[in-house]
């Protein structure tokens, strides 16, 4: 009698700050910035944008933003850096009507847990609005790779953030759903099960992004209205992928953090 080999199971990991996460990790990384760079990001792609281009500095950015002649976008502290055309606001780029245009983006927390884990696997960026089709590709990626998946919270400042790791367990929901529809078993990480059992303490997903530091930064800045936004779930299927200028879908092999940027998966 043959016996059946198990099929392996796929590790689904959740790394609640940023400083946790492993430069050149080659397990498919999903970088999480809930207020507002990963919401921002599946936004201007939705949008139209064909193309936007992670900056470094403000200085670095500006230039950027003048050779590749793009709109620049983006925060320090959640509000706009002068000379900036736009801020990092999802709600008011909808209203800017950026579509067609390439952006430079530039944050606080997300594009620089963007540039720092470039080297390695392929890099998606998740939120809460493309948390469904994000699962489902991280799953396909890492699945005919045979690598884990990780989702990463940028945090604020370092630091743990709750509003990403809310997004965290969503996104590790769905891409638990998305391995069991593949008929795939899955192995999840104490962090990632931490990340569920946190989501599924917040009654209302609203009143949890309201609550956290991000959501109290926006509301005394006035730009609350964002929140509902953030808060919308599986309202997109645009997954951006992290990409280096010339390259083809994995970002990063090389090391190097220049000459990154986002575009569609599948684009």
């Amino acid at each position: 009698m043959t016996r059946r080999t198990p099929e392996p199971r796929l590790e689904i990991d959740v790394r609640l700050a940023p400083a946790l996460a492993i430069p050149r990790d080659p397990a498919v990384r999903v970088i999480v910035d809930e207020i507002r760079a990963s919401t921002t990001l599946t936004t201007l792609l939705e949008l139209g944008c064909p193309v936007v281009h992670i900056g470094g500095s403000i200085r670095d950015s500006r230039r950027l933003a003048r050779e590749t002649n793009s709109l620049l976008a983006g925060e320090r502290h959640a509000r706009r850096p002068r000379g900036f055309d736009l801020s990092n606001s999802p709600v008011a780029l909808r209203r800017a009507g950026v579509g067609g245009r390439s952006v430079v983006l530039s944050t606080t927390n997300g594009t620089l847990t963007l540039r720092r884990l470039a080297a390695g696997g392929p890099v998606l960026v998740g939120c809460l609005r493309n948390a469904r089709a994000c699962g489902v590709a991280a799953v396909r990626l890492a699945t005919a790779a045979g690598v884990p998946v990780r989702i990463v919270c940028s945090g604020r400042e370092g630091r743990f953030a709750l509003e990403d790791a809310v997004a965290a367990g969503m996104l590790v929901t769905r891409a638990a759903e998305a391995a069991a529809a593949r008929g795939t078993p899955v192995e999840l990480t104490d962090a990632a099960r931490a990340a569920i059992d946190l989501l599924a303490a917040q009654p209302d997903l609203l009143q949890a992004l309201a609550d956290s530091d991000g959501g109290r930064t926006l509301r005394a800045i006035g730009e609350e209205e964002d929140l509902p936004y953030c808060a919308e779930v599986d309202a997109t299927e645009v997954v951006p992928l992290l990409v280096r200028e010339g390259g083809s879908g994995a970002a990063g092999r090389t090391g190097a953090a220049a000459g990154l940027r986002v575009i569609p998966l599948g684009g």
